[in-house]
């Protein structure tokens, strides 16, 4: 069952919380009736604005000593006859509650507590297989065994239960989720948090087994405290930074320019457009310099708006430069017979290492932007030129020539 206990309908991010073993939405209730993890998050304007919240509830008990005797009551009273279910069995559950029940979110940000991270975690991997761009962007475990409980270990030589079993260090669960976890690619952005004083689940089972860093949020928490925080805590400010961390990464993955581009001349006395003429680019390639140009702008400013310090991308423009320069060196030796087969050169390079050698953090900076950074760099650097013989000296002379008498 999904519950939301907190709704923004014009907003498309949803935050699920999923319970443990022995679990249910009280999980995260305290005696006072509040439940302050959610209650701290919501506190902060920004998270209360722009996530939704829900509860994934599933059925979970120790044991059921009299499962006919059960049966038989359940049906007499026409309730429900539920029984426990194999994680996998209640990843299908949560699949089809998203699919179905949470079709409108386009980004979800899954946090699990012990079992409810592993369901979590089946839950990635199963919808990787399905979608190659999954709506969850953000996995966070809380105090889940990874590796497996040896407290586990110790309840299936005593009880028969389908969930205590795959909860067992080195169960067959387990083991294929972590290595399926550790081989794919495609994971998201996931934070493992430690109660440091977890007596249930070692400090070496609550961190995931990872192909990449892992990101490890210490608590001063115990199993259960870790989900009902006396205090805004380490965990609820990481939790907080987190979760806005991926609210501006969503705006600069948005960023987009709706207005099209119109030359009305606005650059033609920008140094990196007298170049272009004075190297007779042709006006077609003339424009595509101009309209590469007015996108870099408009990219770049958006970044800096988003707080993004635009001096991260200097090694982006020291690679573009680069692969201008090695075109540069195939021109001088003949490969290129004109200044507009070396402008057109150079274009197609870019495109071609826009996601390899040219790979950038901000996906808005495409290889159209790319192209435009050039041509910023040509406004300030005396040693990017469209033609062999040209340099600062002949360039002045060319403007001199421009000036009307």
């Amino acid at each position: 069952m999904i519950k939301f206990v907190h709704e923004i309908p014009e907003r498309k991010n949803l935050i699920i919380f999923i319970h443990g073993f022995i679990g249910n939405q009280e999980t995260w209730v305290k005696k006072d009736g509040k439940m302050p993890l959610i209650s701290y998050l919501l506190d902060d304007l920004e998270i209360k604005i722009n996530f939704n919240v829900a509860l994934f509830e599933y059925y979970t008990e120790l044991t059921n000593f009299f499962p006919k005797t059960r049966t038989f009551l359940n049906f007499a009273r026409k309730k429900k006859d539920a029984k426990n279910l194999a994680i996998n069995q209640i990843t299908k559950l949560l699949e089809s509650k998203v699919q179905y029940s949470c079709a409108e979110f386009e980004n979800i940000i899954l946090i699990g507590h012990s079992m409810g991270g592993l369901i979590a975690k089946r839950f990635v991997l199963d919808d990787l297989k399905k979608n190659t761009d999954s709506r969850t962007k953000l996995y966070i475990s809380l105090a889940t065994p990874h590796l497996g409980s040896i407290i586990a270990n110790y309840g299936t030589n005593l009880i028969t239960n389908v969930q205590i079993t795959d909860l067992a260090a080195l169960s067959t669960s387990i083991t294929e989720m972590n290595n399926e976890w550790v081989q794919n690619k495609h994971l998201p952005k996931r934070f493992y948090a430690q109660g440091l004083y977890d007596t249930i689940v070692s400090p070496e089972s609550s961190i995931a087994l990872d192909a990449d860093s892992q990101n490890v949020i210490y608590c001063d928490d115990d199993h259960f405290s870790i989900i009902l925080p006396d205090n805004k805590n380490v965990l609820v400010d990481a939790l907080i930074t987190e979760l806005k961390i991926f609210l501006k990464d969503k705006k600069i993955q948005n960023i987009e320019n709706q207005d099209k581009f119109s030359d009305a001349g606005q650059y033609d006395e920008e140094i990196f457009v007298l170049k272009l003429m004075m190297a007779h680019i042709h006006a077609t390639l003339l424009k595509s310099g101009k309209l590469a140009f007015y996108n870099a702008e408009f990219t770049l400013r958006k970044l800096s708006s988003l707080g993004i310090d635009l001096r991260t991308l200097e090694p982006l423009y020291a690679k573009i430069q680069e692969l201008y320069y090695i075109e540069f060196g195939k021109f001088i030796n003949g490969t290129h017979d004109n200044p507009n087969e070396f402008f057109t050169a150079v274009h197609e390079r870019i495109v071609e290492e826009d996601k390899k050698h040219l790979h950038s953090l901000y996906e808005p900076l495409q290889s159209l932007q790319k192209f435009g950074m050039l041509h910023q760099l040509a406004g300030i650097d005396d040693s990017i030129w469209w033609d062999k013989d040209h340099t600062k000296d002949n360039f002045e002379a060319f403007k001199k020539s421009l000036e009307k008498p």
